[in-house]
């Protein structure tokens, strides 16, 4: 059986998503983990450089519907998540290497627990191809 590791890079927004627990914490836990102000804030040039520099894949932790700190950040975050999706499928890069969660965890015990799952999941995809050229559509004549 193949050693294979998923890298994968986590953003979670502070206000939702273990601001009970210490950062140093809960960075001795997860690898690769970038704590954020706001989910809203991970530009689509993030997800991006992240998939260039070798993450098999990008989770996204927000605040759940109407308990963003800022608004609408989190529903920004989504929007970006869906449109996201579509060009990394251009790029023969399957969806389910970027994930966005809405939710809440004060103490940020699940952040662990969901980046396993993700990591599990990525891990039966395998490592993802390289950000090139986007697919070419071909001309059926």
């Amino acid at each position: 059986m193949s050693s294979y590791e998923p890298k994968l890079v986590c953003f979670s927004c502070k206000f939702g998503w273990g601001y009970l627990n210490h950062e140093e914490a809960l960075a001795k836990q997860i690898k690769n983990w970038v704590p954020i102000i706001c989910s809203g804030k991970v530009d689509s040039s993030h997800i991006l450089t992240a998939f260039r520099q070798g993450a098999d894949g990008v989770l996204i932790l927000g605040c759940r519907g109407g308990d963003c700190h800022y608004q609408d950040g989190n529903y920004e975050a989504r929007k970006r998540v869906y449109l996201l999706h579509k060009i990394l499928e251009s790029y023969g890069i399957e969806k389910e290497r970027l994930k966005i969660e809405l939710s809440i965890d004060p103490e940020g015990s699940k952040i662990p627990q969901l980046v396993k799952e993700m990591s599990d999941s990525i891990a039966k995809l395998g490592p993802v191809k390289k950000i090139g050229e986007p697919a070419k559509a071909v001309a059926v004549v």
